[in-house]
């Protein structure tokens, strides 16, 4: 019994990871509005146009950069700019956005 109750807290304990926001950022690229989520296992949570999309960190040679193949969307932040890649469409530069 005792070990049948650990083995249930280790697989219980080994499925409770939580992501968790570390940064939101309102950003304006061109005529686009666009939310960043920034979460703590190096990912993005972009919302755009009512939808969200999963964008993951990806090796780079200088800044940051999130992809994701299945929707072409490519997020970079290098030297303090943020720039926008959708479906092939490149937007101007992203400003951030101040409430």
């Amino acid at each position: 019994m005792r070990l049948g109750l650990t083995l249930g807290v280790l697989l219980l304990a080994g499925c409770s990871h939580v992501v968790n926001v570390d940064e939101t950022i309102e950003y304006k690229c061109g005529e686009q509005v666009v939310t960043a989520e920034y979460l703590d296992d190096e990912s993005v949570v972009l919302k755009m146009n009512g939808k969200n999309t999963v964008l993951s960190k990806s090796a780079t040679d200088k800044g940051e950069r999130f992809d994701n193949s299945d929707s072409h969307m490519t997020l970079v932040k290098k030297d303090g700019n943020v720039y926008l890649s959708v479906e092939g469409k490149i937007y101007p530069m992203c400003l951030e956005i101040e409430r």
